[in-house]
C-alpha cells in the first residue's frame, strides 16, 4: 500500500494547527489541486462567475463556525497561499451539483455501505484525512488533500455519515440558523455519537440546500436514510436488510424527480436484490463494490464521472478507498485503509 499510504494524513491539535500542519505537508500539491479545481470549475447557468466567487468567498467564510475558520487559516498560512484563494476554492462549492449513489445493506450482524462520490474533477480527490481536533471526536474523511469539509466520514464512535445532493424545495427559514449540508457534515461528524444525535442537530440547524444524508451507527448496528430539504427531513423505511439511495426523494415530498437518478437507484436495487437471494456466499467488500461499479450505477460521462468510492463496515472497523483510476469503482486502485483507533 506503499502509493496509498502518500495519501493518508493524521493531524492532531487544535484546528489551527491542524490546518497549518497540513497546509505545510501538501505544499505546492495543495496550491496545484487548487488551480486545478478552479480551471475546471462548472460554467453552468448556476455556477458563480469569477467575479461573484471573488466578491463572495471571504464573506462567506467568515459566516462559518470559528472551528472551521481556524482550520482555514491555519491551512493558507501553512501552506503559503492568500486566505482569500482557499476561501475561493471551498466557496465554488456552494454551487456544485454532485451526482452520487449509496448503498447500505446488514450482512451476519454487520452494516455495509458502499458510496460512490461523483464530481467533476477526476484525480483532485482520493486523499484520506484523519483528524484529531482537540476537544472534539476524532474523524477519518475522504475527499481532495486539505479537505476542512468532505461528504464522505466516520468518526472514533464508528459513526459514519455520507452525504448526497438532492433538489431543494424550499430555503432557510429566516432568524434560524442555517449551513450547507457539506459543513453541516463535517460538524455533526466532530460531535455526533449516534443516529439520534445526527437528528436532533439536523431539526436545530436549517439547510441551504437539499441532501441525502446516510447515517451507519456501527455500535449499535443501526442505520438511516434520510432526506431533507432546508427545512424539513424524512426518514426512509424498508422491508429489505438493505437500502438504496440516489439523488431524488423517495419519502419526502415537494422534490422535484431526476430520470438518470431513478434509473441508477433501480439498477442498485435489482442487483441488491439477486446479491441477497443468494446468501449465505456474498463476499465482502468485493460484492458491495460490484453493486456501485455497474455500468448502470457508476457515472462515466464528460461533465460528472465517479472521482472516488469507499466501501465500509463502522462496526468492525473496515474501510476500503479507491486511490488513482477513473471511474473510480470500476478502475479505482481499492485498499484498505486501516483503522486507526
Amino acid at each position: 500500500m506503499s502509493a496509498a499510504s502518500d495519501h493518508v494524513h493524521r493531524y492532531a491539535g487544535t484546528p489551527r494547527e491542524i490546518g497549518r500542519a497540513a497546509g505545510r505537508l501538501l505544499g505546492s500539491r495543495l496550491e496545484q489541486t487548487i488551480e486545478r479545481f478552479m480551471a475546471e470549475r462548472p460554467r453552468h447557468a448556476r455556477a458563480l462567475d469569477l467575479a461573484e466567487l471573488r466578491r463572495g468567498a471571504l464573506p462567506w467564510l467568515r459566516s462559518l463556525p470559528q472551528r472551521f475558520q481556524d482550520e482555514f487559516e491555519g491551512l493558507a498560512e501553512g501552506a503559503g497561499l492568500p486566505l482569500q484563494r482557499v476561501a475561493e476554492w471551498n466557496y465554488i462549492e456552494v454551487c456544485i451539483d454532485d451526482g452520487c449513489s449509496g448503498f447500505v445493506g446488514r450482512l451476519d450482524g454487520h452494516l455495509w455501505v458502499a458510496r460512490n462520490n461523483d464530481g467533476f474533477v477526476p484525480g483532485a480527490e482520493g486523499d484520506v484525512t484523519i483528524r484529531e481536533v482537540a476537544g472534539r471526536i476524532p474523524t477519518i474523511a475522504f475527499g481532495m488533500p486539505g479537505d476542512v469539509f468532505y461528504a464522505t466520514g466516520v468518526n472514533r464512535e464508528r459513526l459514519w455519515l455520507h452525504h448526497q445532493s438532492l433538489p431543494n424545495p424550499d430555503a432557510p427559514r429566516s432568524g434560524r440558523p442555517h449551513l450547507p449540508g457539506w459543513v453541516l457534515l463535517a460538524d455533526m461528524l466532530e460531535t455526533c455519537a449516534s443516529i439520534g444525535d445526527v437528528e436532533a442537530r439536523l431539526d436545530e440547524i436549517d439547510r441551504d440546500e437539499g441532501m441525502i444524508l446516510f447515517a451507519v451507527d456501527g455500535k449499535r448496528e443501526e442505520f438511516a436514510i434520510l432526506e431533507c430539504s432546508s427545512t424539513r427531513r424524512a426518514r426512509r423505511a424498508s422491508r429489505e436488510p438493505w437500502l438504496a439511495a440516489t439523488n431524488h426523494a423517495c419519502v419526502l415530498d415537494g422534490v422535484e424527480t431526476d430520470e438518470g437518478s431513478c434509473s441508477r437507484q433501480a439498477r442498485m436495487e435489482a442487483i441488491a436484490a439477486a446479491l441477497y437471494a443468494r446468501q449465505p456466499g456474498i463476499s465482502l467488500p468485493h460484492d458491495f463494490i460490484t453493486i456501485i461499479a455497474d455500468d448502470g450505477v457508476e457515472r462515466r460521462g464528460p461533465r460528472l464521472t465517479t472521482v472516488y468510492s469507499t466501501v465500509a463496515c463502522p462496526g468492525s472497523g473496515e474501510l476500503w478507498f479507491t486511490f488513482g483510476a477513473f471511474p473510480a469503482a470500476s478502475r479505482g486502485d481499492w485498499q484498505p485503509v486501516p483503522w486507526p483507533w
